[in-house]
């Protein structure tokens, strides 16, 4: 029976408190709902339309702003505002670099609610790709950070597996660890590709340039195209004379998303939520408080399918005044980073970590139930009976963060074509997995310099696919967009502002 007087006061406050968990929860599936409806729409080729969505979740200041920001840089970037996105990025990745690493009231909200009260803390590959996608703003503007952008994601990629290793070597020794995950955080071999081409391009530092290429080979056997450029590169030779380069940079496929789903909590986690337990609270009975939970809800990778396996490069020669341009087809993208895979990986090797801090969460939501109970004086069938349905009440609010950057590509790729000097109009087609077109093929005028590099951006997350490149010399240096219809796309037209 209930013996305090306060007992009213306690269910009436235990029920208040779900009914705004369900609030919370509704809110927030909205939330996703609309990011869920911009990004598709920007698959399908609707970019002014997945701008304002993204827009209006990234000005509600609530948890979804800053993935949404993260999705909106990559629209910006499509369309030809390499500026803006530019801009968005470089001010995410500042705001995250001097961030706390953990906001505390956030964090006590977390250990009450689920995840998704965190602040939103960008997991690592995505702190990478900030970096990663920086220089491929900076190639379709004047290319001149492009090679400091890519370096810090190279840095940063190598910091996170030594901090991978370490944290896995404190928990399960040296010995269980490296037999556990090597090599999670593989190099971006794009990092050694785009520090060799640069090197290329101003002939000098060829020895460089060499070693970079080899690197690239190393990181990914599979791309064929590193041995064309050593040897380019060992003879010092940039192209054919008369002749300069251009350079396709293919953000393929729709990348990796997170969904939520019920994972079992495996030996590793229940170690993992043990040692984190254990050096909080430094007293080794506290480690016999996890509860028994066969299961627990996390996010987990998913790809959206796409079948877009590469985009091909065709070019259209002049070949004088009264003759037709000549036809010529020149390749197709070739896959040098797998995002998809990096992204897996490495979500792979947190997720005992993810596991152990919902066993953690749900620990202490039993505690707390448990507390109540007592306090309320329940004893016998009745405080069973509220036990139950309090602690299954709270644990059922319960939902895996699943925020993230969803407009990241599920591999990038990359074309280099040698072409004569002059103005040329060269053609995009997004190709499926048999070589065949998937769409009508998207052509825009390229103009080509003498012994040197000319870079293009391809954004194909589907058959409709958006074409960036820098402008012409005496320009703004800002990208122009061109969806896969060919008609422009400048920023104006879908509300974007250049922000410098």
């Amino acid at each position: 029976m209930i013996r305090s007087r306060d007992g009213v006061g306690w269910t009436s406050q235990l029920a208040g408190f779900l009914t705004l968990l369900a609030l919370v929860t509704t809110g927030c599936a909205t939330k996703l709902a609309q990011i869920d409806t911009a990004r598709n729409a920007f698959a399908a080729g609707d970019a002014a339309m997945a701008h304002e969505v993204l827009s209006e979740v990234a000005n509600g200041r609530g948890r979804f702003a800053t993935p949404a920001k993260l999705d909106l840089a990559m629209v910006d970037l499509a369309t030809g505002n390499a500026t803006a996105a530019e801009q968005r990025l470089r001010s995410l990745r500042d705001e995250f670099e001097h961030a706390s690493k953990l906001a505390p009231l956030h964090e006590a909200a977390a250990m009450v609610t689920d995840d998704t009260a965190r602040r939103f803390q960008p997991a690592g590959y995505e702190q990478v790709m900030i970096r990663t996608m920086l220089a491929m703003c900076s190639l379709v503007r004047d290319g001149q950070d492009a090679e400091s952008y890519i370096n810090q994601a190279a840095m940063l990629q190598a910091k996170l597996q030594r901090e991978h290793d370490e944290r896995r070597s404190q928990v399960f020794g040296e010995a269980i660890s490296d037999t556990l995950t090597a090599n999670v955080h593989q190099e971006l071999a794009l990092a050694p590709y785009l520090r060799g081409v640069l090197r290329e391009e101003t002939m000098r530092d060829l020895d460089d340039a060499r070693r970079n290429y080899q690197l690239v080979s190393a990181i990914q056997p599979s791309f064929l195209p590193a041995a064309d450029d050593l040897k380019r590169a060992t003879e010092g030779v940039h192209s054919q004379p008369g002749h300069g380069a251009v350079y396709v940079f293919a953000l393929v496929g729709r990348g990796p998303i997170l969904e939520a789903v019920e994972a079992p909590t495996t030996t590793a986690a229940m170690t993992v939520a043990s040692a984190l337990m254990l050096n909080e609270s430094n007293e080794k009975d506290d480690v016999d408080t996890l509860p028994k939970i066969t299961s627990v809800k996390v996010p987990s990778v998913v790809i959206p399918p796409s079948q877009v396996a590469a985009v091909t490069v065709a070019s259209y020669i002049p070949t004088g005044p009264d003759t037709l341009p000549l036809y010529e087809l020149q390749g197709a993208t070739q896959p040098l980073t797998n995002v998809a895979e990096m992204v897996q990986k490495q979500a792979d090797a947190e997720m005992p970590w993810t596991i152990a801090r919902s066993v953690i969460r749900q620990g202490g939501k039993e505690l707390a139930v448990s507390t109540a109970r007592q306090q309320l004086g329940l004893e016998g069938p009745m405080g069973t009976l509220f036990q139950f349905a309090s602690s299954t009440a709270w644990t059922a609010a319960e939902t895996a963060d699943t925020r993230c950057w969803g407009l990241l590509p599920r591999e990038i790729q990359v074309l280099r074509a040698e072409l004569p000097a002059g103005n040329h109009s060269v053609e995009f087609a997004p190709v499926n997995y048999n070589g065949q077109p998937i769409a009508t093929a998207n052509r825009i005028p390229v103009r080509i310099h003498n012994g040197r590099n000319t870079y293009v951006l391809v954004v194909a997350p589907t058959e409709k696919i958006y074409v960036v490149t820098a402008r012409p010399e005496g320009g703004s240096g800002e990208g122009l967009g061109r969806s896969a219809e060919g008609s422009v796309l400048r920023a104006e037209e879908i509300g974007l502002r250049d922000q410098s």
